[in-house]
């Protein structure tokens, strides 16, 4: 079987987008890519608010009230809302970033106007009756207390903790387990008066959509709203801890390893993209091939890039069995300075702009995936990138660019976080 020929269609062209933008009158931002052929619609309210921006004493609190919207309004009860999207075979979830959060649904695209009912409804008319918060009180710190037992996510949290020392891009967004006992009613209804405001707010779209209807619809919702500004943000600075450890029981140790990078709104980050690709982006990445098949260190092996408006972080993790976690730890190092000091061949470049190239183009065939690149680019760049510009921009990275950059960036010895098993 001959491969060597396979792949690398870089002359094929990008799938068709029909995006359309408009800035309602009371600040809202309407996009929408429609795709005819679809049989889906997907739909979306994204506030750009997030748990950086929250005080530190109510930390957790965007995340909270992102489950307490779904627990109904004034008319209609949290199983009126379960039922009536289950019955047109949708879905309705809804999720908390740093940097915003996302409330969204996809249905068959005749049932958009259902959609849309729930949607709007409960991003403006949730009622957060003090014993749903109760409730979800529990639930959260249940989630918590859920995180704080795998002893990877504990290694991934404090890898963050460390890489944004002391500022709010490091904190875990589903807060503390005291914030949370601690959180009220007020503080949360407060939260979400201050900043659910359409001046903050985009509603995104994909798939069988009507632009203009979709205009009137937010119009009439949003319309009687006011003000509403983005979060005012001070950028982290660079001081880093350099390791952290903890000791949990088990048999596995778990190592995660970042670096302080460029931000979303920066042009290297196409460099870093294809970096993070050849490092550990994929099956055919330098730690996969080296640490789990050739020397079958760890069962998985990754590394992954978290962008934000003004910062951002390259990161990996793995785990072992700890009477083999030094050699994990070592293999782990051999690849970081071999990259680090030999670079890149153009050859890897091609096959991480081509993977990069195709997992954009199949994400497209997802209305979900275009809906959110619509809204995603709107909140960091106040406009939508077409998507043949950013293929064109993967394209021209080169192998001395990513070799500069990984030179640059891993000559630094970064953070290490490191759960033992004991």
């Amino acid at each position: 079987m001959d491969l060597s020929a396979v792949g690398g269609g870089a002359d094929a062209p990008p799938p068709t987008e029909h995006v359309r933008r408009q800035v309602c009158d009371h600040g809202a931002v309407v996009l929408t890519d429609t795709v005819e052929s679809s049989s889906l619609a997907a739909v979306s309210v994204w506030l750009g608010v997030g748990s950086r921006d929250e005080p530190d004493e109510v930390q957790g609190v965007s995340h909270f009230l992102e489950h307490l919207l779904f627990k109904g309004t004034g008319d209609t009860s949290a199983l009126e809302i379960a039922q009536v999207m289950d019955r047109v075979g949708g879905e309705l979830n809804a999720y908390t970033a740093s940097e915003h959060t996302v409330f969204h649904a996809r249905v068959p695209a005749g049932e958009l106007d259902v959609a849309l009912e729930v949607l709007f409804g409960v991003v403006t008319e949730a009622a957060l009756r003090a014993e749903d918060v109760d409730a979800e009180r529990q639930v959260i710190l249940e989630e918590l207390a859920v995180a704080l037992d795998d002893p990877e996510d504990v290694a991934a949290v404090r890898l963050f903790e460390a890489a944004f020392d002391g500022h709010p891009l490091g904190r875990e967004v589903l807060g503390t387990e005291t914030s949370i006992a601690e959180l009220r009613r007020d503080e949360i209804a407060s939260f979400r008066d201050a900043w659910y405001r359409p001046g903050d707010l985009v509603v995104a779209a994909a798939g069988r959509i009507d632009h203009d209807a979709l205009v009137a619809r937010v119009d009439r919702t949003f319309g009687a709203w006011a003000g509403g500004t983005r979060p005012e943000r001070t950028a982290p600075s660079d001081a880093v801890v350099p390791e952290v450890s903890e000791t949990q029981p088990g048999e596995v140790s778990h190592l995660a390893r970042a670096w302080r990078t460029c931000s979303a709104r920066d042009d290297e980050r196409y460099v870093l993209a294809v970096l993070n690709h050849i490092l550990g982006g994929g099956p055919s990445s330098r730690l996969f091939q080296h640490v789990r098949e050739q020397r079958s260190l760890t069962y998985a092996v990754s590394s992954a890039v978290s962008l934000y408006s003004d910062a951002g972080v390259l990161s990996l993790q793995c785990s072992a069995s700890t009477d083999r976690f030094d050699a994990l730890c070592g293999a782990v190092d051999d690849v970081i300075g071999a990259l680090r000091d030999g670079g890149v061949s153009e050859a890897e470049v091609s096959q991480a702009v081509s993977s990069l190239r195709g997992a954009t183009v199949m994400g497209l065939d997802d209305v979900g995936a275009r809906m959110s690149r619509l809204a995603a680019s709107e909140l960091l760049h106040g406009q939508v990138t077409p998507v043949a510009d950013h293929l064109q921009r993967l394209a021209q990275v080169r192998a001395e660019d990513v070799s500069r950059l990984a030179a640059v960036l891993l000559a630094d010895p970064g953070v290490r976080s490191v759960v033992v098993a004991d």
